[in-house]
């Protein structure tokens, strides 16, 4: 690996300053002091992944040798568990709190969850611990993903965050599990298949739905209030 690979460690830990910052000093959001804890079990949720990590391995050896092998393993083996890990996250330790009102709050500590998790699997991804060695531009990959994992927690936050306001929780919860689980296999999908023009639609469409989606949050909140 170049020092190019080397700072895209780099990238998650400076997205959590500045979130921090910026709810610090931009919002006036009762939740800093959760912000560690959220960081905090976003890393742990790579444990998921490793296990499934570790299972595809014992079952294929690492030969993804055909298409519907590799869509199995990037939906399930990767995005599942790791999404899966993050709702959990969310779930028991944030849903519950008096602070959590609704979508803003849903989507802050699901970002934080997300980066926490982005900040432990971009080094792995980079030695080849998780994912699969066909990732084209892996340095792309290694910076982008980050950014993409903030996209999947607006996905996640924004539905759970809904689960608060609305009677349908359970709708929610898993509206907002299986979109975060689509984009994040769309995302590495992208990369496996070498489509650049798959890629540059996905990334305009990520950032559309991001704005869409904190949007619609930010309207809720003014409501509520």
């Amino acid at each position: 690996m170049n020092l190019y690979t080397y700072l895209s460690f780099a990238v998650s830990p400076l997205l959590i300053i500045i979130g921090a910052l910026y709810l610090r000093y931009g919002l006036s959001l009762k939740i800093l002091r959760y912000l560690l804890n959220a960081v905090i079990l976003g890393m742990l949720c790579i444990l998921l992944v490793l296990l499934g990590e570790y299972l595809a391995d014992m079952r294929w050896r690492g030969e993804l040798r055909n298409m519907r092998r590799m869509a199995f393993y990037v939906f399930v083996i990767v995005a599942f568990s790791a999404e899966f890990a993050k709702l959990i996250s969310l779930r028991l330790s944030f849903y519950k709190l008096k602070s959590f009102e609704g979508p803003i709050e849903g989507i802050v500590y699901s970002t934080f969850i997300g980066l926490g998790y982005a900040m432990i699997a971009v080094p792995l991804f980079a030695y080849g611990i998780i994912g699969t060695n066909r990732i084209h531009e892996l340095n792309l990959f290694l910076y982008t993903y980050p950014v993409a994992n903030v996209v999947f927690a607006v996905c996640m936050g924004f539905f759970i965050g809904m689960g608060k306001l609305r009677k349908n929780v359970f709708i929610d919860n898993i509206t907002g599990l299986f979109v975060a689980i689509f984009f994040h296999g769309l995302f590495y999908f992208s990369f496996i298949t070498r489509d650049e023009r798959l890629l540059i639609f996905t990334g305009v469409g990520f950032v559309l739905i991001a704005i869409i989606f904190i949007s619609r949050a930010i309207k809720l909140r003014k409501m509520k209030d």
